[in-house]
Formats: structure tokens, C-alpha cells, sequence
């Protein structure tokens, strides 16, 4: 599946033009490069062996948003749980150098949007650190816990959830 967003140049100051396609084996570098954008931030080094054996044996669909010059500037996915009515954000992640324009955003939306058409899905949680919390609490997440320290000293493991009822986006 692939989806056209724009057609913006990622040089201008502005939104990136990308397209939304399903993840390769072949995309494996591209995407620890993305992550490796993000060290240490948003990601300890010790981390990318955990992402690394992620993308090996996906539980769920993942996609890269790929610029119109052929790089990936971003990757994410999700998982749905076929016990619980319940969706997981999985390894979200912007390319360093292109955060800030609009990609994290329309990367969490599709996720979002793909997770809830699973008729059995009334939540989706994510895990994340204090860095992006807000962000995800701008698009509907509400903080349910903080683990100090949750990741490494101070990277604080953030829980985060949005529920929905009767097809209504609730907080908490």
C-alpha cells in the first residue's frame, strides 16, 4: 500500500513531501538510521538491538514514509491485540533533521486511523519518553503513568493511552 501526502521538497523550511508505504527487509538499514538520528535524545545506543530484533519479526503492520528524494524520514507501526480490544504503538520514529515538520504527526494519524478500523479496538496505548509526551497528549493521549528513570537516567518512560467509545475519542 502506498499513499501520496504532498509534494513538498524535503529542503524547503515547510512540510516534507512523502509517501506512505509498507515496510521491506530492505528498508532494515534505512530505518536504524533513523533511529540512530535520535541517539541518544530519544533512544539510548542499548536500545537498537531491541529495535533492530523488532524489525525481524514484526507483530503487526509497519510502515517508512519515504521523500520524494528516495530517503526514509520516518517509520512506525502498530499491534493489535486479538484479546483485549487494545492496539499498541509500536517504534515511531522521525528522522532527526526532519522533525518538527508535520511527518511524527501524519505518521501517528495513519496509525491511529489503521488501528481503529479493527472494529474490536477501543484503545491504543504507547509507551514514550517525556521528550514526546506532548506531542501524543496534542493528538488525543492522555498520560496514565511516569517511570523516573524508566528508560536510562533521565529518560523517563512515559504510558500513554487513548480510548474510544461508541466510535468517540475519549481521554484516558
Amino acid at each position: 500500500m502506498t499513499e501520496r501526502i504532498d509534494e513538498v521538497s524535503e529542503k524547503s523550511p515547510g512540510p516534507v513531501g512523502v509517501m506512505i508505504r509498507d515496510y521491506s527487509p530492505l528498508d532494515l538499514k534505512a530505518c536504524l538510521e533513523v533511529f540512530d538520528s535520535n541517539v541518544p535524545r530519544f533512544f539510548t545506543p542499548n536500545e537498537r538491538d531491541e529495535f533492530r530484533s523488532f524489525l525481524h519479526e514484526l507483530p503487526g503492520p509497519y510502515v517508512v514514509l519515504v521523500t520524494r528524494g528516495g530517503r526514509v524520514a520516518a517509520c512506525g507501526g502498530y499491534a493489535i491485540s486479538r484479546d483485549d480490544g487494545s492496539a499498541d504503538l509500536c517504534w515511531g520514529i522521525v528522522r532527526s533533521d526532519l522533525h518538527g515538520r508535520g511527518i511524527g504527526r501524519r505518521l501517528t494519524q495513519l496509525r491511529i486511523e489503521r488501528s481503529f478500523r479493527d472494529a474490536r479496538v477501543r484503545e491504543i496505548s504507547l509507551h514514550t519518553s517525556q521528550h514526546t509526551a506532548g506531542f501524543y497528549e496534542r493528538l488525543g493521549f492522555s498520560t496514565i503513568g511516569v517511570l523516573e528513570n524508566g528508560y536510562a537516567p533521565g529518560l523517563h518512560r512515559c504510558d500513554m493511552r487513548m480510548s474510544v467509545v461508541d466510535g468517540q475519542l475519549l481521554e484516558g
